[in-house]
């Protein structure tokens, strides 16, 4: 990767540690998702996050439609195996889970088949997590259970070993929980694993994309939420999550998408961000990972990223 540099400093982060990522397209699949809109009376796509193999192709993103007068973000699912299916996650399933908003669309792969996770972002009481398989079968989505859970949740990371299901809950200090049983309209997690805080290592990244198996480690991107000028500065963090060990590790530096990315855009649509490079998408190919990201809320990009 190109690294450039500057002598200013974004918040707290300074700009020598941030890899800029935009010159390593990933062009086919930028084309794919790009089909996946055309067919879409839509603008203003972001947050892109996928699954493609011989059988199946998924995509999620968040989007505006157009002739909306409020301009709210809603989220689209698309599904393309023996035929191309395109649904809008927040019309088509927000009235039937009693949902303000369902936001945050991440596509994942388990043993059994392919599955998206979402939420319904901010609430005053509680909010709350949704998955649904889509493949083989698109499912009814399952509300995702779990009583220590914090009033705010949005991403975790789900994931199968041996059998089992778990998700990566928290990073530093690692958090773990484990499926305990599924109803008809429910995903009920348990604890499963609690570390000890690690030093010398972040403990205020978030997570974003989902997990990718590559060898014997999960690959994942996660944030660190920074301030400049009084508004929020999100950059982008590579981890590793070694389950057998229980351990988790970050790359050096930071990831965004191009120095220009850094100082926001003219027209926003969140009146509190200054800038985000925001990771919502990962998969590993043959010779490179590919990251999907969305670029200050109003576009989208992906990156290959070389496996060393």
């Amino acid at each position: 990767m190109k690294k450039k540099t500057t002598n200013r400093n974004f918040g707290y982060m300074n700009i020598d540690k941030i890899k800029f990522i935009e010159g390593n397209k990933d062009n086919c699949l930028c084309d794919y998702v790009q089909s996946i809109s055309n067919r879409l009376p839509i603008y203003n796509i972001f947050n892109p996050s996928f699954y493609l193999s011989d059988d199946v192709k998924v995509v999620s993103f968040r989007a505006i439609e157009e002739n909306d007068p409020n301009e709210e973000f809603s989220s689209y699912l698309s599904v393309d195996s023996d035929e191309l299916s395109i649904y809008n996650i927040s019309k088509d399933w927000k009235s039937k889970l009693w949902a303000p908003s369902l936001i945050d669309p991440k596509v994942f792969k388990m043993k059994d088949g392919i599955y998206v996770t979402f939420n319904t972002g901010y609430s005053p009481v509680y909010n709350d997590i949704f998955i649904m398989k889509v493949f083989p079968n698109l499912e009814y989505p399952k509300r995702v259970i779990y009583r220590n859970r914090k009033r705010q949740e949005r991403n975790w990371a789900f994931f199968s070993e041996g059998g089992d299901v778990f998700a990566l809950y928290w990073l530093n200090p690692l958090k773990i929980l484990k499926l305990k049983e599924v109803t008809d309209k429910q995903w009920v997690m348990e604890d499963y694993y609690k570390g000890d805080r690690v030093k010398n290592m972040p403990n205020d990244i978030t997570l974003g994309t989902q997990l990718e198996k590559v060898d014997d480690k999960y690959c994942f991107a996660g944030h660190r939420k920074s301030i400049c000028n009084g508004k929020k500065i999100y950059f982008g963090k590579f981890g590793f999550f070694d389950f057998n060990n229980k351990n988790v590790s970050f790359d050096d530096g930071w990831l965004s998408h191009s120095l220009r990315s850094l100082f926001g855009e003219y027209a926003n649509y969140n009146t509190n961000l200054f800038s985000c490079t925001y990771f919502s998408g990962i998969q590993n190919f043959e010779e490179h990972l590919t990251l999907g990201y969305g670029i200050n809320d109003i576009d989208l990009g992906f990156s290959k990223i070389n496996h060393d």
